[in-house]
């Protein structure tokens, strides 16, 4: 069928311009062709802690060191802002959190914290123009003159007697 892929599940066919499939882990991102315009930017472990001699692993120290969110850090602060942007929900981040990450059951545990994050972050990233609706001025929605009548008046006083 011409440059497409072509899969039959049970009676159903299903057709696709491409496939992508995952046959490993990878965490260094500095391997990662997506990220390779910035990668050099991206905080690892190795560039946060040393451990011992004895206790050296290579492979963990190629690990993103990541932020509460699951985001990049920068390696040096102010070098690249724009990686808080880019949250990590996948194994690369097993050694920041101890815990698997991007599995089942770490989407209850961890989603929850990057939703609140990337919200927090998107709010605060439009404080002033929240800030301005909030103190400024709000347009009436109908002139006065069409309530004005229904508004209840404390009765004049001299006018009851």
């Amino acid at each position: 069928m011409g440059e497409r892929i072509v899969i039959q599940v049970n009676d159903d066919v299903f057709e696709f311009d491409f496939a992508i499939a995952g046959t490993g882990y990878s965490v260094d991102p500095t391997k990662r062709p997506e990220l390779a315009d910035f990668a050099q930017h991206i905080a690892l472990w190795r560039d946060r802690y040393e451990p011992l001699e004895d206790l050296r692993d290579d492979y963990l120290g190629t690990h993103p060191y990541l932020g509460k969110a699951r985001e990049y850090l920068e390696k040096v602060p102010g070098t690249a802002p724009y990686l808080k942007d880019i949250h990590v929900f996948n194994p690369a981040g097993f050694v920041s959190f101890g815990l698997p990450i991007g599995d089942i059951f770490s989407i209850r545990r961890d989603i929850p914290g990057i939703v609140s994050c990337i919200s927090h972050d998107l709010f605060f990233e439009d404080w002033a123009h929240h800030e301005a609706r909030i103190t400024g001025d709000i347009a009436p929605d109908f002139e006065n003159s069409l309530y004005a009548a229904a508004v209840w008046k404390q009765p004049n006083e001299a006018a009851t007697r």
